[in-house]
């Protein structure tokens, strides 16, 4: 009878401690405060989480700490979790894609240069962030909305227009630096004779969007 009672108090005791476990998880977890702009409409905009529960919209540095109500109320459904950081080199379908070391990694878009798509950051694309946004571009491209780029190597004729190739120092990085075109596209650094032709799918794009056109002086 002794041994009974012993075993049923340690089940007991057990049970308990597995059932403090869950709570004391979750309680080390700091969501912080509601002081965010985007605190209390229902979506996690803290970029510390991952999962269906967040935002789609790019996440902020600013919001780490002030989205508490929307991203505990997630989290205790299950619809995120803590974001696992990315250290070491994350290879998928023969792809590196680097680690999360990355100023902007895990903000929802690929900040890699390598890649291309609706998937990819409106931003300048930096050599510095090349293999250091795994999480966002391991993620955009199991989604289909990026792609590894292809540098333009011959002359890419559009319109008559002989963009060139992407031979320049800042090719791919979502400005266009050839001289011969204008308007909001361009970038605003100095223009250089040596981007004549050597820019070619950025000044295309911007072209196409209608936000460069060639110069008429």
């Amino acid at each position: 009878m002794r041994h009974f009672v012993l075993s049923v108090l340690s089940v007991t005791l057990a049970v308990s401690l597995l059932a403090l476990a869950t709570p004391a998880v979750a309680q080390q977890v700091d969501f912080g405060d509601d002081e965010g702009d985007w605190s209390r409409d229902g979506e996690c905009d803290d970029k510390r989480f991952i999962g269906e529960g967040m935002t789609q919209t790019p996440l902020l540095d600013e919001d780490i700490g002030h989205d508490a109500t929307d991203c505990a109320k997630a989290f205790k459904a299950g619809t995120i979790t803590l974001r696992d950081v990315v250290t070491e080199d994350l290879v998928q379908d023969g792809i590196n894609f680097g680690t999360d070391g990355g100023e902007w990694a895990n903000d929802n878009e690929c900040d890699d240069k390598r890649f291309t798509g609706e998937g990819m950051t409106a931003t300048v694309l930096l050599d510095e962030d090349i293999g250091r946004d795994a999480t966002d571009c391991a993620g955009a491209y199991a989604a289909g909305t990026i792609t590894l780029r292809e540098a333009v190597t011959q002359n890419l004729i559009h319109d008559g227009i002989n963009f060139g190739t992407d031979g320049g120092d800042w090719a791919n990085d979502n400005e266009c630096d050839d001289p011969r075109f204008e308007g909001e596209g361009m970038t605003t650094t100095a223009l250089l004779q040596e981007d004549v032709e050597r820019d070619a799918t950025d000044c295309l794009q911007a072209y196409q969007a209608g936000t460069i056109d060639l110069r008429t002086y």
